[in-house]
């Protein structure tokens, strides 16, 4: 059976557009995702909220205590909780839909995983629905009063890019993680009703490409333009949908327009990646650039010369402060540097604030996400 086959079905707003199935591993699109909670930790603690229950390492059943704070540790080549030894992989299973681990002040449903690991660290996976994850997932990265449609077009980016995941192998046991390195994930709890709705409005979607699923990305605010995902991450061909557009629709975010003094200091620390040994900061340049995003910074200390990723370089400086590579200007100053540009983040794929832009002028969330990923297809996974 191929990749895709296409159907004609009606969808909301009676529009007829084409839908192909894409079929992963015959898994449908409630499949199990594994998301790192505490990766490599000297241990974990958690309160079960609801009916829990483990295996002792003898195999015998054992009930947690509603309410009760429990902390898991390494003891020889297994786990110890609290008075009880359990194996080496421990679940943590409920039957209850309400049940819920909590850790700090993060709610997490579903069941739980922690493995013992080789350098005598813990790591906490949490197991549940992919649907249900994205609750927790577009409700960290967009806010639940946006526009409908713009949290419609989040949830499908950040689908495509969890079922993208569950293609690769992953050594630590889990298919993502809960940072920005991935997308962000905080558990579920107090979900606003217009994230549930675009979870559930846009039920399995994601976005395919010649046929196979598309490796997708979003940003915060892309400063009017987006950027070809070859031209930041160095890749020898970009995809149609990957490809740059102009986007006009982001300007009312407060990224779009920045500026940021660093001091000589900080972007000479910035560089000690590079192994670069003291002298004067005497000169600090622009690298090539496509649409103002910026490949490479071009540096001289002291008699050292030396070109260094753009990429790399923002986030040595913190991607909090140079909140994007897309650069307009740079101003030697006093002892230090100021630069000028706009959005925030890598600016490749979905503009989430532009996404809001056009979701205010009555976009539909389909029409968003082809003009981000032009060519790409709206699928469904069966």
């Amino acid at each position: 059976m191929p990749d895709f086959f296409k159907k004609i079905i009606k969808i909301s707003r009676f529009v007829l557009i084409a839908v192909f199935f894409i079929h992963l591993n015959a898994w449908s699109h409630e499949r199990a995702i594994r998301v790192g909670i505490v990766p490599q930790a000297d241990s974990f603690v958690f309160i079960p909220k609801g009916h829990y229950q483990t295996v002792d390492f003898l195999g015998r059943p054992k009930t947690l205590i509603d309410g009760k704070t429990y902390t898991v540790k390494p003891s020889a080549k297994l786990l110890s909780l609290d008075l009880w030894t359990l194996p080496a992989n421990a679940w943590f299973r409920s039957q209850d839909p309400n049940a819920a681990l909590w850790i700090g002040n993060r709610r997490y449903p579903g069941n739980f995983l922690i493995l013992l690991n080789s350098n005598k660290t813990v790591t906490g996976i949490e197991i549940l629905g992919i649907e249900t994850y994205l609750l927790g997932v577009v409700g960290h990265e967009m806010d639940g009063s946006w526009p409908l449609e713009a949290l419609k077009a989040q949830a499908v980016v950040a689908r495509t890019f969890a079922y993208f995941q569950l293609e690769k192998s992953h050594p630590h046991g889990y298919d993502l993680g809960d940072d920005a390195g991935y997308q962000m994930y905080g558990g579920v709890k107090e979900t606003p009703k217009n994230i549930i709705l675009a979870v559930k409005e846009t039920e399995g979607e994601v976005l395919g490409y010649k046929g196979k699923l598309l490796s997708v990305y979003y940003h915060s605010c892309c400063g009017g333009h987006t950027a070809d995902a070859g031209w930041v991450w160095g890749l020898k061909h970009t995809p149609r949908p990957l490809r740059g557009v102009s986007d006009p629709y982001c300007k009312f975010s407060p990224y779009y327009r920045w500026k940021i003094f660093f001091r000589s200091d900080e972007i000479k620390a910035a560089l000690e990646s590079r192994r670069l040994l003291g002298g004067a900061l005497n000169f600090f340049g622009l690298g090539s650039e496509k649409y103002d995003y910026v490949k490479n910074f071009k540096a001289q200390i002291g008699t050292t010369h030396l070109v260094v990723g753009a990429n790399r370089f923002r986030l040595a400086l913190g991607a909090s402060s140079l909140k994007s590579v897309r650069i307009f200007g740079m101003e030697k100053e006093g002892n230090g540097v100021e630069f000028s540009g706009g959005g925030s983040g890598h600016g490749v794929g979905l503009c989430q604030w532009g996404a809001r832009g056009q979701a205010a002028r009555g976009r539909s969330y389909e029409k968003i996400l082809k003009f981000y990923f032009p060519g790409s297809v709206l699928s469904v996974v069966e």
